[in-house]
């Protein structure tokens, strides 16, 4: 009898606990989903999970860094993404938020705002390249374009892409073209207006 009023409270309880992993599995949470190489070749996590993510509207974060080979610096350095693109199906190539320029990237004592103050702004792509301008604020003029090659982690916002039960919406699909309302580039040069016939 007492076997059997186990076994009954095993098989009550047992709905509630198979739900619990999947509501824990549901939850949002910063989660690293791919990482690429410097030459944009897949070197962690799962791409298909990156851009699933993306077409749900899970926002991104990007994390990168480098390190002497004596072990005497390293840096590690993330931003959250801006405006994205997914290219081709394949390729996220996301505008980083900006940020001004540090004195310092490996000693903590001596990072601070660079003054006159400069600003940083740059994109971070799966085909491996950082490019970045670094702008005078005062100015705007900018002073330096730096283009490298690195490793980059990606991060969503998002649930674990083993229950993300939302859609992952296809915003291109083949043969969808934008409707061109106006494009000042291919505007018609405003026309001269009539000559005015002079008074009898």
């Amino acid at each position: 009898m007492k076997t059997l009023v186990l076994t009954l409270l095993l098989l009550a309880s047992a709905p509630a606990l198979a739900a619990e992993p999947l509501q824990a599995c549901a939850i949002p949470q910063w989660r690293h989903l791919y990482t690429s190489d410097p030459q944009g070749q897949d070197a962690g996590g799962s791409r298909q999970h990156l851009l699933d993510a993306l077409r749900r509207g899970s926002p991104l974060r990007v994390g990168w860094g480098e390190a002497d080979a004596d072990g005497k610096w390293a840096v590690e350095e993330f931003a959250d993404a801006g405006f994205t693109n997914l290219m081709n199906g394949r390729d996220v190539v996301a505008q980083l938020d900006s940020a001004m320029i540090q004195t310092d990237y490996t000693d903590a004592t001596k990072a601070g705002l660079r003054d006159p103050a400069l600003r940083w702004h740059a994109l971070a792509s799966t085909d491996g390249r950082l490019e970045a301008l670094m702008v005078e604020v005062a100015t705007g003029k900018v002073t330096r374009k730096l283009v490298q090659r690195t490793h980059f982690h990606w991060y969503a916002f998002a649930p674990d892409p083993a229950c993300d039960a939302r859609p992952a919406i296809n915003s291109a699909p083949r043969g969808r073209m934008n409707e061109l309302i106006f494009d000042s580039r291919k505007a018609e040069p405003a026309s001269a207006p009539a000559p005015v016939k002079p008074a009898k």
